[in-house]
C-alpha cells in the first residue's frame, strides 16, 4: 500500500513575546494547527493548483490573530473573530519545512487575550481577506500587555 504523504501537511506554531529592546519575555509551548479542507481553502487549494486551476497563487501572505474560543473545523473560511493581521517578516525553506515569522509591534496588536490564529493566501493588509490555509486554537490563552511585541513562528511540514 502506498502512503499518501501530501495530505499529511502538518503545521505548528509558537508565540514569542519580547520587550521593546528585543529581549524575550516569554515563549509559549508549540501548538498544532489544522490545515483547512473546504472549497477554496487549505488542502483544496493545493489540489486546484495541481489540476491547473490557478485562481489563487498558493502563496501564504498573512497571519490573522483573534480572540474566538471556538474549536477550528476543516470547513472554516475565516477565524472566529480576527483582531489583527501581520505580513510575513521572514521565511525560510529547509528540507521539507517552511518556517514563517510574523511580527506584531506593541502598537499593532491591541492589549488583550488571544485564542486563535490562521494563515492566509493572497490576502491584503485587512483581516479576513484572502483564502484561509490553516486555523488553530491556542492551547491556552495568549495575553498581550502594554510594552510587548509579539512574534508568531509558524512551521509547515509533512
Amino acid at each position: 500500500m502506498i502512503k499518501d504523504n501530501l495530505s499529511e501537511i502538518k503545521g505548528t506554531f509558537k508565540i514569542i513575546t519580547t520587550d521593546n529592546k528585543g529581549k524575550v519575555i516569554r515563549e509559549t509551548p508549540i501548538y498544532k494547527n489544522m490545515v483547512m479542507n473546504g472549497v477554496d481553502t487549505g488542502f483544496n487549494l493545493i489540489l486546484d493548483r495541481l489540476f491547473g486551476t490557478n485562481t489563487y497563487s498558493l502563496n501564504i501572505t498573512h497571519l490573522d490573530i483573534g480572540d474566538d474560543d471556538t474549536a477550528p473545523a476543516l470547513s472554516d473560511t475565516l477565524l472566529g473573530n480576527a483582531i489583527a493581521r501581520a505580513g510575513i517578516a521572514t521565511k525560510s525553506l529547509v528540507g521539507n519545512t517552511i518556517t514563517y515569522r510574523f511580527f506584531f509591534a506593541d502598537v499593532d496588536l491591541p492589549d488583550g487575550d488571544y485564542k486563535e490564529v490562521g494563515l492566509f493566501i493572497d490576502g491584503t493588509s485587512s483581516v479576513d481577506t484572502g483564502q484561509i490555509f490553516t486555523h488553530s486554537k491556542f492551547g491556552s490563552t495568549y495575553s498581550k500587555s502594554a510594552g510587548e511585541n509579539t512574534t508568531l513562528e509558524y512551521q509547515l511540514t509533512k
